[in-house]
């Protein structure tokens, strides 16, 4: 009778056995397919800047003021306003800020070239072959390329059509989208001029708190950051003014983030 009962108890328990195996390989499979894209989706659901790509700037009008020309980082642009205080300028190591009476204040920054790659490479703690062949040769090429790449991909190219292979490499550059990516709740946009190529982030239209510009060349990146409402104040920045800036920067020497700013009058 023990015996039976023994028997019977080593059935069960072998079924329990088979049972949660089956659980645990079900699990496993269902993780191994599907976990990353969960994970990427409910990623998204806290950061939604990981659902959006840059779109090219539906406002191409520029502001036709007189305004003033600058010289910082080896180049030159101009800005669309004329109440520039220049007895409150800050010139830095690679950095200027500038202050206009309207309230705006401008912060430029200059770059070497590929900052931001090996900036990622040094803080992931990954090789430059081991980064190529998960993403490709052309990705560790400039700023640029990274930066394209970063912002372009989404949560939705992280599903159980895509292989597993490519799942792992797709969710490290999402969780570098969410960290790395500047506040654009307002949109996120694609620059292009013959010299530089880039992206602003947020819409001026939509009166955000600030504006950033990076554009990148082969030798140099610089940065423009405009805060709308510094100390409380809140100047008109249009995208026609922010326009004007982009539309006019070029290169009048080589790279050389130690030359002071200079203040030229637009003529």
């Amino acid at each position: 009778m023990l015996f039976v009962q023994l028997r019977r108890h080593l059935s069960l328990l072998i079924r329990l056995v088979g049972v949660l195996l089956a659980i645990a390989v079900g699990a496993g499979v269902f993780l191994w397919y599907f976990g990353l894209p969960l994970e990427a989706g409910y990623a998204a659901t806290k950061a939604p800047v990981l659902r959006e790509r840059p779109i090219p700037i539906r406002d191409s009008s520029v502001t036709q003021s007189p305004g003033r020309k600058l010289a910082f980082c080896g180049c030159e642009y101009a800005i669309p306003w004329s109440d520039l205080d220049e007895t409150k300028t800050k010139v830095g190591v690679n950095s200027t800020v500038l202050y206009f009476d309207s309230g705006l204040v401008t912060l430029l920054k200059c770059q070497p070239p590929r900052e931001f790659v090996e900036g990622v490479l040094s803080s992931i703690k990954v090789s430059p072959e081991n980064f190529r062949r998960a993403f490709g040769d052309s990705v560790l090429q400039s700023d640029y390329a990274l930066t394209s790449l970063m912002l372009g991909t989404t949560p939705d190219e992280i599903n159980f059509r895509t292989p597993h292979r490519y799942q792992a490499s797709k969710m490290a550059m999402l969780v570098l989208k969410a960290m790395a990516t500047p506040r654009a709740d307002s949109g996120m946009f694609s620059i292009h001029t013959e010299q530089f190529d880039g992206f602003q982030y947020q819409d001026p239209q939509r009166m955000p708190d600030w504006v950033l510009l990076d554009l990148f060349a082969s030798d140099r990146g610089l940065e423009f950051q405009f805060f709308l409402n510094y100390h409380g104040a809140s100047p008109h920045v249009s995208q026609a003014d922010i326009n004007r800036v982009v539309r006019t920067v070029h290169k009048i020497s080589p790279y050389s983030p130690l030359k002071n700013t200079s203040l030229k009058q637009s003529h």
